[in-house]
């Protein structure tokens, strides 16, 4: 179930795979909409699929049942928050896996952490009273690499 307000989306969503594509495509329309850089949605949306695919594979087996996204848009950022009922889990404080062994195959996992750290450019994690995860996060535009061998 999805609701957009002015400047605001806010998605319920289900708890298996086969659903993020759509949920990817809704969350990008409305940060194009939005008027976010390009730069910002491509981090948003990488973000948002390794939450939400870590949600599934690690939270739902243990009770996990709901997970909500919002997302606003402005200056050409963005901020998402996502939520879930699952256990207690701060990503921000899990110790990631060192992202050279990742990359060669040596550990299993591990490298969506490193994409969300890397990728957002605040982050803040806490858990509810009533046991709910929320991860809030900010992505502002970044300035664009060039190439010094380029010009």
């Amino acid at each position: 179930m999805s609701r957009a307000t002015t400047g605001s989306l806010h998605l319920s969503l289900a708890l298996e795979a086969k659903g993020l594509a759509a949920i990817q495509r809704r969350l990008g329309a409305f940060l194009a909409e939005g008027g976010c850089a390009a730069d910002v949605r491509f981090r948003v949306e990488l973000v948002v699929e390794e939450a939400v695919m870590n949600i599934i594979r690690h939270a739902r087996p243990f009770g996990a049942g709901l997970a909500a996204l919002h997302a606003s848009c402005g200056a050409g950022g963005a901020m998402v928050v996502i939520e879930d009922d699952g256990p207690a889990f701060d990503p921000l404080a899990a110790a990631p896996r060192p992202v050279s062994g990742a990359l060669a195959g040596n550990h299993e996992g591990g490298f969506g952490l490193h994409l969300i750290r890397h990728n957002a450019d605040a982050a803040h994690y806490a858990r509810s009273a009533v046991g709910i995860n929320r991860l809030e996060l900010n992505f502002t535009p970044r300035p664009t690499d060039r190439c010094a061998d380029c010009e």
